[in-house]
C-alpha cells in the first residue's frame, strides 16, 4: 500500500505505474483492428489497435518487425504478443509490441522462430559454412516460376547490367502445397547441371505466400547445394530461412541477380588493363633479348682481333726459334765431336793394324775427310743461314722495334707496363729512336686475355 502521506513527482509516479504495469501483466496477446499505421524513417512501426468499444496505441521496434513478414494496413485484423507500458514522456499509455501476425494466421510466426532457432543451434546458419561467389560467373542457373515477375526482374537486371551471361530458367511453384517439392527437385537439377552459381528467387508476398521457403526440407536443401547460391525472396522486409541458408542473401530478386553477376563494362575495362600488361610484359621481354644478343655479339672476334692474336703468336714464337736454333746447333756440335773422335780412334787402329797400306789408307782417309769437313761446312752454312734469317738483327730490319724505358733495360710488353707521358727508347735496326707516350688503347675481348696470360 501506498502512504498517503508520501508525495509523489510525476516522474516518479510514471516510473512507478510503469513497473506495476509490467509486474502485473508481463507479456500479453491482444487482438484488434490496424486504427492507424506509420512507419517512420528509423524503421519503427507506430500504429494504433482498436475493437468496437476501446482503442490503444502501440509501437514495434525495427529490430521486431523485420521478423514480421509483412506491412499492416489500416484495417488488418491483428493479433499481436505485446508489453503494457506507459511512455513516460507524455503520459500515455501503449502496447510495446514483440511478434505480430494477421489473425488466423494460425501458429505459423512461432513455427518460423522455433525452426530457426533449431536450424541455427544445428550451425545451418553459420558464416563459416558459407562458400564465395566466383569473381565471374558466366553460366547462371535461376529457379523460379516462368509466370513470376521476379523471372522478370532478373532478365532485365542481367540484359542490363552483365549481358555475358547465360542462364536456365528451372521451373517451379513458389507458393502453394506442391510449391515445397518442386523447389527441392529444382534445385536438385540445378545443382547437378554444373552451373558456376545459383539464384532462388520470387517476389513479395505474406507470410503464408512465402511460407514455402521457410519449410524445413527447402532450408537444408539449400544449405545442401554445392554449387554456391544466392537467395532473394520478396522484398527489404521479407527474410525466409532459406534465404539464412543460403551463401548469400539478396534483398530482392533484381539484388540476387545484381549480386551473382559483374558488370560487362567492368570485366572489359578488366580485360583491356590485362592486355595493356601483357603488352608491357612482351615489350620489356623482347629488349632483354636484345640486349643478351648484343652482349652475345661484344664477345666474338673481329678480324682485326684475330689477326693480333695470330701477330702474338708469331711473335710468341719468334722469340722462342733463336733459343730453339741455338740448342740444334750445340746438339750438331756436340755430335760432330763424337764423331770425329771416333774417326780418330779408327785412323789410329788403322795405321796400327796396317802399316804397309798406311800411305794408301792415309791418303784415301785425308780424301775422305775432307768430303765430310765440307758436307759439315756446307750444313753448318745452311744452318747459319737460318740463325740469321731468324735472328733479332733481322726482325728489326723488316721494320720492326722493341721499346724500353728511356733509363732501363726492361722491354715493354703491354700497355699495362707504361703511363702516358712516360720516355721510352725504340730500338730500330741501325739505331735507337727516343719516344714519348701521348696516349694508350688497350684491346678488348678474348684476345687481351690471351696477352694477359701469356705475360
Amino acid at each position: 500500500m501506498i502512504d498517503l502521506k508520501t508525495v509523489f513527482s510525476v516522474s516518479q509516479l510514471a516510473r512507478h505505474l510503469n513497473d506495476h504495469l509490467r509486474n502485473e501483466f508481463g507479456s500479453i496477446r491482444i487482438q484488434g483492428e490496424v486504427a492507424s499505421f506509420t512507419r517512420a524513417s528509423s524503421g519503427h512501426w507506430y500504429l494504433a489497435l482498436k475493437d468496437e468499444s476501446a482503442q490503444l496505441k502501440a509501437v514495434m521496434f525495427r529490430q521486431r518487425n523485420v521478423l514480421a513478414g509483412f506491412f499492416p494496413a489500416v484495417g488488418d485484423k491483428v493479433e499481436v504478443l505485446a508489453q503494457l507500458a506507459m511512455y513516460e514522456q507524455r503520459g500515455e499509455l501503449q502496447l510495446i509490441i514483440d511478434v505480430m501476425k494477421k489473425a488466423g494466421q494460425g501458429n505459423l510466426h512461432e513455427q518460423y522462430l522455433q525452426l530457426k532457432t533449431k536450424l541455427t543451434q544445428e550451425g545451418l546458419f553459420d558464416s563459416a559454412r558459407k562458400r564465395p561467389l566466383p569473381s565471374v560467373v558466366f553460366n547462371l542457373g535461376v529457379i523460379t516460376s516462368l509466370q513470376a515477375a521476379a523471372l522478370a526482374d532478373v532478365k532485365q537486371a542481367l540484359a542490363r547490367r552483365a549481358p555475358h551471361v547465360e542462364y536456365s530458367v528451372y521451373h517451379t511453384a513458389v507458393q502453394g502445397e506442391q510449391a515445397a517439392a518442386q523447389i527441392i527437385e529444382a534445385l536438385r537439377k540445378a545443382d547437378s547441371a554444373g552451373h558456376e552459381a545459383l539464384v532462388l528467387c520470387r517476389g513479395g508476398g505474406s507470410l503464408e505466400d512465402l511460407w514455402s521457403f521457410n519449410v524445413e526440407a527447402v532450408v537444408r536443401a539449400v544449405a545442401a547445394c554445392k554449387t554456391p547460391i544466392v537467395v532473394g525472396v520478396g522484398h527489404e522486409t521479407d527474410v525466409t530461412l532459406a534465404e539464412f541458408a543460403a551463401d548469400l542473401r539478396a534483398a530482392t530478386p533484381t539484388a540476387a541477380a545484381e549480386l551473382i553477376s559483374r558488370p560487362t563494362s567492368e570485366l572489359l575495362s578488366e580485360i583491356q588493363s590485362l592486355h595493356v600488361g601483357l603488352r608491357k610484359a612482351l615489350r620489356h621481354r623482347a629488349q632483354m633479348l636484345v640486349q643478351r644478343v648484343d652482349r652475345a655479339e661484344l664477345g666474338l672476334l673481329t678480324p682485326t682481333a684475330y689477326l693480333n692474336t695470330l701477330e702474338s703468336r708469331l711473335s710468341t714464337a719468334n722469340g722462342r726459334l733463336p733459343r730453339l736454333v741455338e740448342r740444334g746447333l750445340a746438339q750438331q756440335t756436340n755430335s760432330i765431336q763424337v764423331l770425329w773422335e771416333s774417326m780418330s780412334l779408327e785412323m789410329n787402329a788403322a795405321q796400327n793394324s796396317a802399316n804397309r797400306s798406311a800411305q794408301l789408307l792415309e791418303s784415301g782417309l785425308m780424301a775422305a775427310q775432307r768430303r765430310n769437313i765440307a758436307a759439315l761446312d756446307s750444313r753448318v752454312d745452311s744452318l747459319g743461314s737460318v740463325v740469321e734469317a731468324v735472328s733479332p738483327q733481322r726482325t728489326l730490319e723488316r721494320g720492326y722495334a722493341f721499346l724500353q724505358p728511356q733509363h732501363g733495360n726492361a722491354v715493354v710488353r703491354s700497355v699495362l707496363d707504361v703511363q702516358t707521358g712516360d720516355a721510352l727508347r725504340a730500338t730500330v735496326a741501325d739505331g735507337e729512336i727516343l719516344v714519348n707516350v701521348r696516349e694508350k688503347t688497350e684491346l678488348r675481348g678474348p684476345f687481351n686475355e690471351d696477352v694477359k696470360n701469356s705475360r
